[in-house]
């Protein structure tokens, strides 16, 4: 009927009107959202030799508080070089194997060592392979340039903050050797078990990180001396704008409450207070 026709006609204008409103509250929350995050400081990371983004992401996640992650969107980057199966999987080595890796496909380096890229060593067993940390020629570190500074032009200047560790916190003070420019709206560098890169080539260029440092170092630590976490912060930091935090454990990000708080209110202090000026 006629009666019926109208009602039904009325009912599809209802449930039109009603989904158009959804439709405009659900692009409203997702523009506040995406403003939300536009407008957030952002902090590089950068993993550790065989590690790779995901792992360091998951071995971070006690420490990015959730003051911190107001403030900050924390973005971790993979390594370009693939090094899957450079250690054995029941090679218990460098802090019980960095707790054995979850998934071997996505060992991942920054560079290379040239010795091991000569010899054609490419595992850990190998007679003349060395660590990425001993070698005295550093390769194959322009792929890793080119894809940070993608990394920035992506953020569109919101990186305020890096983070590194191991390989990866030797590999910030490097860049401020090869590619000073990067460092444009830098404020804030954390650097754990962080070492002096052995290639010569990096001394004969200045230019240290003139921003607040803070450089972490755990006393048990295996793999990289204090003596070589202090030369990393005393050769490419100003060393009067850093901080040192030393911790009982091994090789490895603490996770203590201490550490937490320490890390949180480094990344929180506002530029021009603590010891940027």
């Amino acid at each position: 009927s006629r009666v019926t026709e109208t009602l039904s006609h009325k009912r599809a204008r209802r449930t039109k009107r009603e989904d158009s409103k959804d439709e405009e509250e659900r692009m409203k929350k997702q523009h506040a959202s995406s403003s939300s995050q536009s407008s957030q400081k952002v902090c590089l990371c950068f993993h550790g030799f065989s590690q790779n983004g995901l792992a360091f992401r998951q071995r971070t996640g006690s420490i990015r508080t959730k003051t911190l992650k107001r403030e900050y969107e924390f973005v971790f980057l993979d390594a370009p070089h693939r090094v899957d199966g450079v250690f054995d999987v029941d090679d218990v080595n460098d802090e019980k194997n960095i707790e054995k890796r979850e998934n071997e496909e996505t060992m991942r380096s920054w560079w290379l060592a040239g010795e091991n890229v000569s010899s054609g060593a490419t595992k850990a067993k190998d007679g003349s392979w060395i660590r990425p940390a001993k070698s005295t020629k550093i390769v194959r570190l322009e792929e890793t340039v080119a894809l940070i500074e993608n990394a920035l032009k992506e953020q569109e200047g919101r990186v305020r903050a890096l983070v590194g560790f191991s390989q990866g916190a030797t590999l910030i003070g490097i860049l401020k050797r090869v590619k000073p420019e990067l460092f444009e709206n830098v404020r804030r560098v954390v650097s754990v078990a962080g070492f002096d890169p052995l290639d010569a080539r990096f001394y004969e260029k200045d230019g240290v990180i003139d921003v607040p440092s803070m450089h972490v170092h755990g006393k048990n630590d295996a793999l990289v001396t204090r003596d070589r976490s202090d030369r990393l912060r005393d050769k490419f930091y100003n060393k009067e704008k850093s901080v040192v935090f030393e911790h009982e454990g091994g090789h490895g990000v603490p996770t203590s409450r201490e550490f937490r708080e320490a890390f949180e209110k480094f990344l929180l202090i506002p530029d021009g207070e603590g010891k940027d000026e």
